[in-house]
């Protein structure tokens, strides 16, 4: 059970009752945070805003697309973006740049400035589109006129985006809306705790009715109702207005009280992706009159409450009416670490004696941790099996994760793909030394694939050969066709011919006499230089003889579309590469019977990576099996591993002995050490 605390009971009436809600991203109505207005009356004040020094000179630094330092403005968007939200919360605010005059009648919000981030890596003058985000850390305090302090909260903001690093290489473009975004994201979060403040509704309720405790009438007996609502300072401006009339229609008052439990799946007073987390709310009204449109509110850490409803309806309590609710749903997947408080509070639109203190949860949210160990090493290479040997096979591995062009973003497992890739095949189809080729980093020049790809390919095979392609690395997708180029050790984006290109290694393979060619391209992709993204239409990875050669060539691609291919860190290898080696151990073995073919071990991979991108990355990589399933295709069942998982062998059961059968003796058992 998440922990709970109480803050310190204070005597006063307050309209706010308090509630903690379920996650965010489950669909209903009310999960809809920031499309709901702050609150449904704004607070009777016309207080000043002040901005502190920190403000005006705020600034967020970061790194261009040259690697010189740059910063992003936050003053004038932020100036304009608090008065803005506070409108909606007050009855008008005005500004003033420093505080040199005596505090407004209405008092005084101070906003500051503190945390600024930026999170970016855009490679040296490489153009393309790059994740960015955003920290903004904002803190507001309300000064009623007396100079007593009435609200002090901080608060961090973010924002996420891309930006898109343009012609000149330099200039980093989208950035500005992205820090936007955190400081309107802050603030929002700060407007909607000053809406939710007993303190600064009671200090308004206060100012406006100018009612002396002194000048209040006196009875010998019970406190009329009219007297108590007078003695209570109200929350709401509709409140207001009824205690105002209280004095011609006197309604009774309710006391509301409420109980919020909060249990995490596991106990552990942590939030996790998948985990199901349940919250239970009971509401009780004690008074002698009903208790209308009463709500549970949550308020907190922006970042956190993103994770819970902004209210639950409860709806009318008669008097010694209880009403009781549970919500039970899934924790979305947290991009980060948070741990902070969830404040729970009642809320009412209907005159109360007291309301229960508000409740305060302390519980933490992270994201799903991968421990290394439980994942499975591929690395330890399958068995081999003489009675699958392919001697006729030929096998070319490559593997390019660094670049002679320093400005060409590094794939960080590429080479140790290829290495490990080639050795799989090797031990898998029994390939003589002779029939491999290997090409990593420095030895995979233009060159060195022209000539494995246009001359020494062809001098290995025959009718009855398989050749088998493995490519890790980066590849470039041209604007207006979608034409695909691979980038070799020496090759640059805006050089085309220093790349190899795609329909090159389809005509190599489409005019040799061969029985069987399994590709497998485990690639990021990016636009060429100078094509805008808008332009680029969907990469050609089938050819136009793609039908024809159904029956002859096996593709497997990690990405179909513009995508960086995912790093697996804790499989030590590209995430398409290490599902295609756990397919190769026999995991992609569907059926059972023994043999991993070609269909089955890109439908594998293709699944699995989708599902730990989903799962652990948070996004997608939709890879691409040609020819794809329900297109037949001789290739798709041709067997390109064995023996790794077959099915248990049936046991025959041995005939139970009759009580009358007489058989040998059974032997003793050991007795001793």
């Amino acid at each position: 059970m998440l922990s709970v605390h109480f803050p310190p009971c204070r005597h006063i009436i307050s309209f706010y009752v308090v509630l903690a809600l379920a996650l965010s991203g489950v669909g209903c109505s009310f999960l809809k945070r920031g499309k709901e207005p702050v609150s449904s009356q704004p607070i009777p004040l016309t207080p000043v805003i002040w901005f502190s020094p920190s403000v005006t000179t705020a600034d967020a630094p970061y790194l261009d697309g040259c690697g010189e330092t740059r910063s992003v403005t936050l003053t004038d968007g932020l100036v304009a973006s608090v008065p803005k939200k506070l409108t909606d919360v007050f009855t008008d605010v005005t500004t003033q740049r420093q505080p040199n005059e005596a505090i407004a009648s209405d008092g005084v919000i101070e906003v500051g400035i503190g945390l600024r981030r930026i999170e970016l890596a855009v490679p040296k003058q490489t153009q393309g589109t790059y994740p960015a985000t955003a920290t903004v850390g904002i803190e507001m305090v309300f000064l009623a006129k007396d100079g007593a302090l009435l609200f002090s909260k901080k608060l961090e903001g973010t924002g996420r985006g891309t930006v898109t690093v343009g012609e000149r290489s330099c200039q980093i473009e989208g950035l500005e809306k992205i820090v936007q975004d955190a400081v309107d994201s802050a603030i929002t979060g700060l407007a909607q705790q000053i809406a939710q403040s007993v303190q600064i509704r009671e200090y308004a309720a206060q100012r406006g009715t100018k009612v002396p405790v002194a000048a209040r009438p006196q009875s010998s007996g019970a406190a009329s109702t009219a007297e108590i609502a007078t003695s209570t300072p109200p929350v709401m401006e509709t409140a207001a207005q009824q205690l105002s009339a209280a004095s011609t229609a006197p309604v009774a008052p309710a006391q509301l009280s409420f109980r919020a439990i909060i249990r995490d799946e596991n106990r552990d007073q942590f939030l996790q992706p998948d985990e199901s987390i349940t919250i239970e709310l009971e509401v009780k009204n004690e008074g002698i009159g009903e208790a209308k449109d009463v709500a549970v509110t949550a308020e907190g850490k922006a970042e956190l409450t993103a994770f819970f409803p902004t209210e639950v309806q409860i709806g009318n309590l008669k008097p010694g009416e209880i009403k009781r609710t549970s919500i039970s749903q899934r924790v979305t997947a947290p991009q980060e670490h948070l741990h902070g408080e969830l404040t729970l509070n009642l809320r009412t639109t209907s005159p109360v004696v007291s309301v229960h203190p508000p409740k305060v949860f302390s519980f933490g949210v992270k994201p799903k941790v991968i421990d290394p160990a439980l994942v499975p090493d591929v690395d330890n290479m399958p068995n081999s099996l003489a009675a699958f040997t392919q001697p006729k096979a030929v096998i070319i591995s490559i593997g390019v994760g660094t670049f002679r062009d320093g400005q060409v973003p590094a794939i960080k497992y590429a080479r140790h793909d290829a290495e490990v890739m080639a050795e799989y095949l090797r031990i898998i189809s029994g390939v003589p030394g002779e029939r491999i080729r290997i090409l990593l980093d420095r030895q995979a020049l233009e060159r060195d694939l022209e000539d494995t790809f246009e001359r020494w390919l062809r001098k290995k095979v025959d009718r009855e050969t398989v050749v088998y392609v493995f490519f890790a690395g980066r590849a470039l997708v041209e604007g207006g066709t979608g034409a695909i180029s691979l980038v070799p050790y020496d090759g640059m984006p805006s050089e085309a011919r220093q790349l190899y290109s795609l329909v090159r290694l389809q005509e190599v393979l489409y005019r040799l006499p061969i029985r069987r060619a399994i590709v497998m391209f485990d690639v990021s992709l990016d636009p060429s230089p100078g094509a805008g993204l808008a332009d680029i239409p969907s990469p050609a990875w089938e050819s136009s003889v793609s039908e024809a050669r159904k029956d002859v060539e096996m593709w497997m691609v990690s990405n179909r579309g513009l995508q960086e291919a995912h790093a697996y860190d804790e499989g030590k290898h590209g995430l398409f590469t290490y599902q295609l080696l756990r397919g190769l151990q026999g995991l992609a073995d569907v059926d059972r019977d023994g043999t991993v073919v070609a269909g089955e071990l890109c439908t594998y991979a293709r699944g699995e990576a989708a599902r730990v991108a989903r799962e652990q990355f948070g996004n997608k990589q939709d890879a691409l099996c040609v020819p794809g399933i329900g297109r037949e295709g001789m290739v798709r069942i041709y067997p390109v591993a064995r023996g790794n998982n077959p099915k248990p062998v049936a046991t025959p059961r041995q005939p139970e002995p009759s009580a009358d059968s007489v058989g040998p003796a059974q032997n003793p058992k050991p007795i001793g050490p």
